[in-house]
């Protein structure tokens, strides 16, 4: 005997609940494809039109045929049959019965409310597929709605242990179990929506866990039914072990996951980031923007709002630790479109490697760090984990990344970080090369004609490692640097002379510095320096006696014509000087009495001084009392030959002046 019509109300009821549930497995479904929950209407790529309108077209035909009902329909006590026999559907009338839903649909869903209105109860696509749909459940004697009927009878264990099985663990609780892991993924990978999806957590979770209560410990009744009524032990075995390790599961996710970080959930659904946000600030010229702390919510949107209002903004100096990657990703598209150089001024370390990539220029400030390390959800579900690091990815192939970073990327556990070496990053060509020698690239100004602000100099100098190296021995030797070049620069502008001269008065500029490190150095480091020196002299002697003696006599011209991998030895000398322990005491810069009688008697009278004019003040390059290039020759290599302490005595004395 066949039941009535089923009522419109129930009917939505069990729309409503299919309409849940599929909105939960396309967006993990999505997710998984594309990296993004939530899809646009006008999104026409397979794998959105697979998942969007294929795949459910496929599922409703197959429960329709195989079942009468889908999970929404079971559940609210109603099934779909065929009109006029009673019987299921056919896979024929089902596949219509799904066409005529978009039929019902369109003229703002007319088709659907044609129910209050036909005689027999039935819609547009009931019509269509010659179908209706009827109670599966006669009316519950104890007066409940067919909806707690079923909640109640599930609990109790009365259901048939398929059903509560397949249809109210798997089929209802799987998908909000994995949407609110998804969640979870979602706020620990990207970042993105962090107050929405709070909200959802803590409102998801309390509802998650009464429901796979209901669902599990129905199930578990009815495996006891089942066995009372003859079925298969082995079923009923593998049946309780499935549901033993899926509440497992959930509880570790509860009390790994989700219960330490409801304080976090808390703040988020406020609006507070619990990791902090970045300090931002722009540079006094206008043309730097100095970015530092975590990247945390709302970030993204703050340094939209401060490039407004910096409009010259052409370098971005960062040092953080990471955060939330979607903020990353929507600043780096801010970064793109200033076509910004950026520079590492402390550790970079995950979210915060995307802005570093970001820049068309990347500079590796000395001390500072390239940290990459895999993506955590804080679900431990190994899926997730999966989906979350496939994302981590394809954003660093988007980044242009190479292949074999990202690998060793997503080999390093989350907790801890993995730094590529400055040679690798540069083989890689991630980072530009450091200079050789102490040279640096001349800032452009920001208008052609227009000189470059001073603080443009400045970042060229701290680019190069010898000079920020220098500039932390000796404190405010940059700055100085830095305007005498730019002075120079603007002196000789349209000259030839332009750049060398820029670059001399840079130079000279640290004179005083390098005496001191000669002179009040180690021995050891003196000595080195006196290689150096050697090979610079054969490389002067090779340009003629003139221009070899004009280079003893101090002139910075004179320089300039050095082969670069002699200037390379000596710049490389000046920096691990600069980074050596300072002396205990300064000596002075003239040799004593006793000090020069010794050096007298041993080399004579032209030792003392000898390469005392190498890094003078005066950059006249007279000759007036130099020694010629041959004798220097002669007097270094007689200084080679003493004992030990005479020699450390005169590689002091020959910087000193007289």
């Amino acid at each position: 005997m066949r039941n009535h019509s089923a009522a419109p109300s129930t009917r939505a009821l069990a729309m409503v609940i299919d309409g849940v549930l599929w909105a939960m497995g396309s967006a993990v479904l999505m997710w998984v494809v594309y990296g993004d929950p939530v899809s646009r209407w006008d999104d026409m790529r397979p794998g959105t039109l697979a998942i969007n309108w294929l795949l459910p077209l496929v599922m409703c035909v197959l429960f329709w045929a195989w079942q009468g009902a889908t999970p929404g329909k079971l559940i609210a006590g109603v099934k779909v049959v065929d009109a006029q026999s009673g019987r299921r559907p056919t896979p024929l009338q089902a596949l219509i019965r799904w066409v005529g839903y978009l039929v019902s649909a369109v003229p703002l869903f007319a088709g659907f409310w044609w129910a209050k209105l036909d005689a027999e109860g039935r819609t547009w696509h009931d019509r269509l597929s010659r179908t209706a749909v009827e109670r599966s459940r006669p009316l519950p004697a104890s007066g409940r709605g067919l909806l707690a009927d079923y909640m109640v009878t599930h609990w109790r264990g009365e259901q048939s242990l398929a059903q509560s099985f397949w249809v109210n663990n798997i089929l209802l609780a799987l998908p909000l179990m994995a949407a609110l892991t998804g969640v979870m993924s979602w706020i620990q990978m990207k970042g993105d929506a962090l107050q929405a999806g709070s909200i959802a957590m803590l409102i998801g979770w309390p509802l998650m866990l009464l429901l796979d209560t209901w669902c599990v410990v129905g199930c578990w009744r009815a495996v006891r039914g089942y066995v009372d009524s003859n079925g298969s032990l082995l079923w009923a075995a593998l049946a309780r072990l499935i549901l033993f390790f899926s509440a497992l599961q959930i509880l570790a996710s509860l009390v790994i996951g989700f219960i330490p970080q409801v304080p976090e959930f808390w703040k988020m659904a406020r609006g507070i980031d619990p990791i902090g946000q970045a300090e931002m600030k722009i540079s006094t010229d206008g043309h730097t923007l100095h970015f530092q702390g975590p990247i945390g919510m709302g970030d993204a949107r703050r340094m939209g709002k401060l490039l407004e209002t910096a409009p010259n903004v052409k370098s971005f100096e960062l040092a953080s630790p990471g955060g939330r990657l979607a903020e990353a990703e929507d600043m780096v598209v801010l970064m793109r479109k200033r076509g910004a150089t950026t520079r590492a001024v402390g550790d970079c370390q995950s979210a915060c490697t995307l802005l570093f990539l970001a820049g068309n220029q990347r500079q590796l400030m000395p001390g500072a760090q390239l940290g990459f390390h895999r993506a955590s959800t804080g679900t431990y579900n190994p899926a997730f984990e999966e989906i979350a690091n496939q994302h981590l990815a394809e954003t660093y192939r988007k980044m242009e990344l190479p292949e074999d970073y990202i690998q060793r990327t997503l080999k390093t556990p989350s907790r801890s970080m993995w730094y590529p070496s400055p040679d690798d990053l540069v083989r890689h060509q991630l980072i530009q090369e450091p200079p050789k020698t102490m040279d640096v690239a001349l800032p452009d100004g920001p208008k052609p004609g227009e000189p470059a602000p001073l603080s443009e100099y400045v970042a060229a100098f701290k680019s190069n490692p010898v000079w920020f190296h220098l500039d932390e021995r000796f404190p405010g030797t940059l700055n100085r640097a830095a305007t005498q070049m730019r002075n120079a620069r603007l002196a000789l502008a349209g000259t030839e002379q332009e750049m060398d001269g820029a670059q001399m008065a840079a130079q000279m500029a640290i004179a005083p510095e390098v005496r001191q490190l000669l002179i009040s150095g180690s021995a050891e480091s003196r000595r080195r320096y006196l290689q150096v020196v050697r090979g610079q002299l054969r490389a002067m002697q090779s340009l003629g006696a003139d221009t070899c003696q004009a280079w003893l006599a101090g002139s910075p011209a004179t320089r300039r014509l050095m082969p670069q991998e002699v200037m390379a030895w000596e710049t490389s000398w000046l920096s691990n000087a600069a980074q050596e322990d300072p002396p205990s005491r300064t000596r002075a810069g003239e040799a004593s009495r006793l000090e020069l009688e010794v050096v007298y008697r041993t080399l004579g009278a032209q030792a003392p001084g000898l390469l005392s004019r190498l890094w003078s003040d005066d950059t006249s390059g007279d000759t007036t009392g130099v020694v010629t290039c041959e004798r220097a020759a002669q007097l270094l290599d007689q200084i080679q030959r003493l004992k030990v302490a005479p020699r450390e005595l005169a590689e002091r004395v020959v910087f000193q002046t007289r």
